[in-house]
């Protein structure tokens, strides 16, 4: 792996772009487009004022210019330059009023002092993919971000891909009550994460550090194809069960409730249980709208905690068991009475 820093000015890298020669699309880089009007604002009155930008990083192939560090920059700036917002809350440059104006109705000499701003870009050349991954956590190890986005990078490219396409089925992308911001933070991709590893390791929590150990047993052995298949028509059904004919998603869908919903369902489908997503729904809605006071107590701080991830596992199962006359058990339990008839 070698190193060089080269400079190049913001018109040259928006062609790049432009051809195909510029890309953020590396599977451990975050999503585009995090930052708000206010902070890309911020940004181009940056460059318009003077201040100073931190540079950028990159891996170089043979004819692409990943970006690894930089990314919300870049798009914010390529976003301003496309017309895609206004800038809001900056002060005046040179007597210029900038609030309210996009791009295009600058003056020429404010338009050429973003085309012509030149940015150091630190690049790495011939690296491997497991070298650019750790070059990915260096650069972001210390920086205030989600601990998701630092252990996308430990996935490897095949699970991080699986991981992807479950969090953006139907259920996930349209159902679960999350925020646009917190879906491009990877809280979707987190939930997912948590599934595979409630059913991987049916004692666990979901702690940074138990997740962590997870993704390096993940990363070594991937996801069967059998498992897969199981958690696309686990999420399939519960987007039956949950419909509805607005896009919004359904408000008692949280977070917290996700993971031991997708678990109970792949339960019931594994032991095989008559019960169709209306049927399971006319439960579980009412369950979490109104749910008991032992599970809701595990549902608030401390949530992610091993003792209060059984909780909610265990209470959920209990009342599904009650409401529907099964006898669905946890797992270690399961196992011990197969034994025993074996």
């Amino acid at each position: 792996m070698k190193t060089a820093r080269v400079k190049q000015k913001v018109s040259e890298l928006h062609k790049m772009k432009e051809k195909d020669k510029l890309s953020f699309e590396l599977t451990i880089q975050r999503k585009r487009n995090i930052w708000d009007e206010t902070r890309q604002s911020k940004l181009i009155h940056s460059i318009l004022a003077g201040f100073l930008i931190p540079n950028l990083s990159g891996s170089r192939g043979e004819t692409m210019l990943h970006i690894l560090d930089g990314n919300q920059r870049l798009s914010s700036i390529f976003d301003y330059i496309d017309g895609k917002y206004k800038l809001v809350g900056v002060p005046n440059v040179d007597g210029v009023e900038l609030k309210g104006k996009k791009f295009e109705k600058l003056t020429h000499d404010l338009k050429q002092r973003i085309l012509d701003y030149k940015f150091e870009i630190d690049v790495i050349e011939d690296a491997t993919q497991e070298e650019m991954e750790e070059q990915f956590y260096r650069l972001n190890n210390g920086v205030p971000i989600r601990p998701i986005e630092l252990i996308r990078a430990d996935l490897g490219d095949s699970v991080l891909k699986f991981v992807e396409r479950i969090s953006s089925l139907p259920f996930f992308d349209k159902k679960v009550n999350l925020s646009k911001t917190a879906k491009r933070r990877f809280v979707d991709q987190e939930l997912v994460l948590q599934i595979l590893l409630l059913v991987q390791h049916p004692n666990t929590g979901f702690s940074s550090k138990e997740i962590r150990a997870f993704v390096k047993e993940l990363r070594k052995g991937g996801v069967e194809d059998v498992l897969q298949a199981k958690m696309e028509n686990a999420s399939a059904f519960l987007n039956e069960a949950f419909a509805s004919d607005s896009n919004k998603p359904m408000t008692f869908l949280k977070k917290t409730h996700v993971p031991m919903l997708l678990k109970l369902v792949l339960d019931l489908q594994k032991y095989a249980l008559e019960i169709t997503p209306q049927q399971f729904a006319g439960w579980a809605q009412p369950f979490l709208e109104n749910p008991l006071a032992e599970y809701k107590e595990a549902s608030q701080s401390g949530s992610a905690r091993r003792e209060n991830v059984q909780r909610r596992l265990t209470v959920m199962r209990e009342a599904f068991n009650a409401h529907f006359k099964t006898q669905l058990e946890a797992d270690e339990v399961a196992a011990a009475a197969e034994t025993v008839q074996k």
